[in-house]
């Protein structure tokens, strides 16, 4: 084991080296015109991701999946490892490392979103670097540029959960399995185990994927590639066999039809008319050289293989395939050849909608920050608050609201008697029959949707309690979030 940490670590240290000095595979311009270009190559793309993903990062509120993660980040360590052993393992380490970070930066939007965006300019630079070993400096310099002004890359690099950094690492991984090919070696592979496992410590089933989307250019270095996508596979995949029986936060997904097939540009790149251009592009750019080979492997094959999957179990995410993003983004760029600059202008353009509305306050499905709006300009002493039961996936979200946008004074969560999250559940505990609920004088009912009855979903002791002794004095409805309130009604009447 000394000796494999000792080559790993000479390794990764060749690696950084060489991803610094290597040369373009066609130099073509003077050398100094060449030295400037590749300083263009590693500083625009990433400052450009910075300038645009930094652009209004905390606009849009935290959504369903981003208040699970606030809400787990404040737990102690004792309880958010019961939660993982019961509920979201397999995005537990994630929680622990953001946990890390924020008990140093707070937990406020910013902070739960920084790591996200620091992970998408990180990726800008090694996706620049894709480029330039495929095709050359202009090449890596269209790649690093087109991933920066995608509205997908803004989307996620502004969110509080592991994508955009598992992307980060597949980006790198997807790096280390071109030197792999280029100049087998123990070392590089050891490399390419590390990215691997990286990327699957922060999403097993992506870095499976992806592995096994590498496996169609590997096999020509199958005594160094198999050991490594062994290696690096194992902890994606035993973190996937202990979450095995961890599928109620899955539980909405819905499986392939047509109309997936359809959305899919959409879906893949949030905005379907650049998710159009750069997969034109993507396919324009394929190529029969052994580069070319691996990047549409690495780009092509996990969405087609969730895909395939999801016609038959309900599995299909498309952030779940985020990691072929790197992939089919330097294959757009090898088509644009001499269009590089009308490229990017055109995607940014087209992408420039999306960009805006991904800031707004619901830009990400969700208008949670609205409850304060409406419940605390409208609140008063003695109101409380209740919440549905279920059966929603995101039925911890009415209660995380409520907790991170009210601040008090605000209505009472009379009825819970342990807080979400801290007893291995995702969802708080009530107290027996709503016996803790009294007799207030008036009721706030928040939920992640708006049915007819605001009651729906709700136990029988809460309908028993609530429908027969108030009656509903308005109600508001916004993106993931329905809120009703009630008054008691006036004895006699």
């Amino acid at each position: 084991m000394r000796v494999l940490g000792w080559a790993l670590r000479r390794h990764v240290r060749e690696f950084v080296i060489s991803v610094v000095t290597a040369p373009s595979p066609a130099p073509t311009a003077t050398p100094p015109a060449v030295s400037r270009l590749r300083v263009l190559v590693w500083v625009l793309p990433p400052v450009v991701t910075a300038m645009l993903g930094g652009w209004r990062l905390t606009g849009a509120a935290l959504w369903a999946d981003e208040l699970a993660t606030w809400g787990v980040v404040r737990l102690d360590w004792e309880q958010l490892w019961r939660l993982g052993g019961t509920v979201d393992a397999v995005v537990t380490p994630y929680y622990a490392a953001l946990k890390v970070f924020a008990g140093f930066a707070g937990t406020g939007t910013f902070a739960l979103r920084l790591p996200s965006l620091v992970a998408a300019v990180l990726t800008a630079v090694v996706v620049a670097e894709i480029g330039r070993r495929a095709a050359g400096d202009t090449v890596g310099l269209l790649a690093g540029l087109l991933w920066a002004v995608l509205p997908v890359v803004s989307r996620y690099g502004q969110e509080a959960r592991p994508y955009a950094i598992a992307v980060l690492f597949a980006s790198i991984a997807l790096l280390a399995l071109l030197r792999l090919l280029d100049r087998p070696g123990v070392g590089r592979a050891a490399v390419y185990a590390a990215a691997v496992g990286l990327t699957g410590v922060f999403h097993p089933l992506s870095a499976l994927l992806m592995v096994a989307g590498h496996g169609l250019a590997g096999v020509r270095v199958w005594r160094f590639w198999l050991p490594g996508a062994l290696a690096g596979g194992l902890p994606p995949a035993a973190l996937l066999v202990y979450a095995a029986g961890q599928t109620a936060q899955i539980s909405w997904i819905n499986p392939v039809g047509v109309q997936t097939l359809r959305l899919l540009p959409a879906q893949l790149f949030v905005s379907a008319i650049t998710g159009g251009v750069v997969l034109g592009l993507a396919i324009a750019g394929l190529r029969r050289d052994s580069i070319g080979w691996a990047l549409a492997a690495a780009g092509f094959l996990p969405p087609a293989l969730l895909l395939a999957v999801g016609t038959v179990a309900e599995i299909w995410v498309p952030r779940y395939v985020l990691v072929a993003m790197p992939a089919l983004v330097v294959l757009a760029a090898r088509a644009a050849g001499s269009r590089t600059a009308a490229v990017i202008g055109l995607v940014a353009l087209l992408g420039w909608p999306t960009h805006v509305d991904i800031r707004e306050p619901a830009g990400h499905g969700e208008d949670s920050a609205r409850i304060a709006q409406v419940v605390q300009q409208r609140y008063r002493a003695g109101d409380v608050a209740v919440f549905p039961d279920g059966p929603s996936s995101i039925g911890w979200a009415p209660r995380d609201m409520w907790a991170r946008y009210l601040r008090d004074p605000r209505p009472a969560d009379v009825l819970a008697v342990s807080g979400q999250r801290v007893d291995g559940r995702f969802l708080a505990a009530e107290c027996p029959e709503a016996a803790c609920l009294g007799a207030p004088p008036r009721i706030w009912i928040i939920r992640v949707d708006s049915p007819a009855d605001p009651l729906a979903d709700m136990s029988d002791a809460k309908r028993a309690l609530i429908g027969g002794a108030y009656r509903v004095v308005q109600r508001w409805s916004y993106p993931l979030l329905g809120i009703t309130l009630m008054e008691r009604v006036p004895a006699g009447r």
